[in-house]
C-alpha cells in the first residue's frame, strides 16, 4: 500500500514538473511571437520623442572604436557616448543641451536659439564656434572617423582642446543664396570663463551659387591665455572651404592659415566620398596635410585615408579607415588600422 502511494506521488511530482515546463515554454513561445510580430512595425517608425508640456526631443548615440598602429599601441576605446535634449520653449525659441559620459567636462553644448526673421537669429550659450565647414560637423555625421589633421589643429576650440566649441553670442541668418554666422566668444573654450580681457571674434559666410555646390570663408580674431594672468598671444585664423555633390559622388575641400604669436600654420584637405548603395554603403578617400611651421623645412605630415561606411540604420553605421602617415622628405612614417562602431538613436 505504501508503495502504491508513493508511486502516486512521484507521478504527480513528474506530472507538475512536465506542467510547469510546458508553461514556461508556452510563455516563452508567446514573448517571441510578440516581439517577432512587432519588429516589422518598429522598424518602419521613428523612435518616440521625449514629450512633456512642450515639445522635446531627446537623441543621442555612442561609439566603440578599435585602433591598431604599425608604430604604436593598438586599443579600444569609447570616444564618445552623447545624449541631446532639444526643444521649444516658446514660439521662435529653442534650445540644446548637450553632455557626454566620457569626456571631461561632461557638458558640450548649452545654447538658445531666437529666430526674428529667417535672415536674422540670436544664438547665446555654448557651441561650435563659426568657422570651418568639418569642424562644425557633429562627431556623428563624419565620412571618416577622424577629423583631417588641419582642422583638428588649427579649427578654433579644436586648436585648444574645447572640441570647437566656445561661449558667446551670435548672429545667423540665411538669405537667398547667401548663409551667415557672427559671434563674439570669450576664446577660452568650453566651460570656462574669460582668461583675458580682449573677446575673441568669428565669422563664418557660405554661398550656395547654384544647385549643389557651395562655396564658403570663415575669420577669427583673438588673443589666448592659457590662464588668468598668462600674457595673451595673438590667435588669428583664416579658411576657405568648398563642397560639390554630383549624383553619387561628393567633394569636400578646405584650406586654413593660422597665426600664433610669431609662429605661422597652415594646410589643407581634399576629401571624396561615393555611395555604392544609397543610404547604405559609402566609399571614402582624403588626402590632407599639415605644416606646423610654415618657417622651418622638412616638418609637413601628410596623410593618405582609404575607407568605407556600412549604414545599418540610419546613423548607426559601422565604418573602417586605413591611414598611411608621410613626413616632408622622410616617406612612411606610420600606418593605422581603424574600425569604429556607431550606435545611435
Amino acid at each position: 500500500m505504501e508503495i502504491r502511494k508513493s508511486r502516486k506521488t512521484r507521478t504527480k511530482s513528474r506530472g507538475g514538473r512536465v506542467a510547469r515546463r510546458v508553461a514556461w515554454a508556452a510563455v516563452f513561445a508567446g514573448v517571441f511571437v510578440f516581439i517577432a510580430g512587432a519588429a516589422p512595425g518598429q522598424e518602419k517608425k521613428e523612435p518616440p520623442p521625449v514629450t512633456a508640456s512642450r515639445s522635446f526631443q531627446l537623441s543621442g548615440y555612442t561609439q566603440f572604436l578599435y585602433a591598431y598602429y604599425d608604430k604604436g599601441i593598438d586599443s579600444f576605446s569609447i570616444p564618445r557616448a552623447r545624449l541631446t535634449l532639444t526643444g521649444n520653449l516658446v514660439k521662435n525659441l529653442r534650445f540644446r543641451i548637450q553632455v557626454d559620459g566620457v569626456k571631461s567636462p561632461a557638458l558640450i553644448d548649452a545654447m538658445l536659439d531666437y529666430q526674428f526673421k529667417p535672415y536674422l537669429g540670436l544664438r547665446v550659450g555654448q557651441y561650435y564656434v563659426p568657422f570651418s565647414l568639418e569642424s562644425t560637423t557633429s562627431d556623428s555625421e563624419l565620412d571618416a572617423i577622424n577629423r583631417s589633421q588641419v582642422v583638428n589643429a588649427l579649427a578654433p576650440g579644436r586648436d585648444i582642446g574645447a572640441q570647437g566649441r566656445d561661449i558667446g553670442a551670435m548672429l545667423t541668418g540665411k538669405y537667398s543664396i547667401l548663409e551667415y554666422y557672427a559671434g563674439v566668444f570669450n576664446g577660452a573654450g568650453i566651460n570656462r570663463l574669460d582668461t583675458n580681457k580682449n573677446k575673441d571674434v568669428a565669422a563664418r559666410v557660405i554661398v550656395r551659387p547654384v544647385k549643389n555646390l557651395a562655396v564658403g570663408g570663415s575669420l577669427y580674431g583673438g588673443r589666448y591665455s592659457s590662464a588668468q594672468g598668462v600674457p595673451a598671444v595673438t590667435r588669428n585664423r583664416a579658411g576657405l572651404e568648398a563642397v560639390l555633390i554630383l549624383a553619387g559622388f561628393a567633394l569636400k575641400s578646405e584650406f586654413i592659415s593660422a597665426d600664433d604669436a610669431i609662429v605661422s600654420r597652415s594646410g589643407w584637405y581634399l576629401q571624396g566620398t561615393y555611395d555604392f548603395l544609397p543610404k547604405k554603403l559609402q566609399a571614402v578617400a582624403r588626402w590632407d596635410t599639415y605644416d606646423a611651421d610654415l618657417d622651418i623645412t622638412g616638418n609637413r605630415l601628410d596623410l593618405l585615408l582609404l575607407g568605407g561606411t556600412w549604414f545599418i540604420w540610419e546613423r548607426t553605421k559601422l565604418m573602417v579607415n586605413y591611414s598611411v602617415y608621410r613626413g616632408e622628405g622622410r616617406g612612411t612614417t606610420n600606418q593605422s588600422l581603424a574600425v569604429q562602431f556607431q550606435a545611435a538613436f
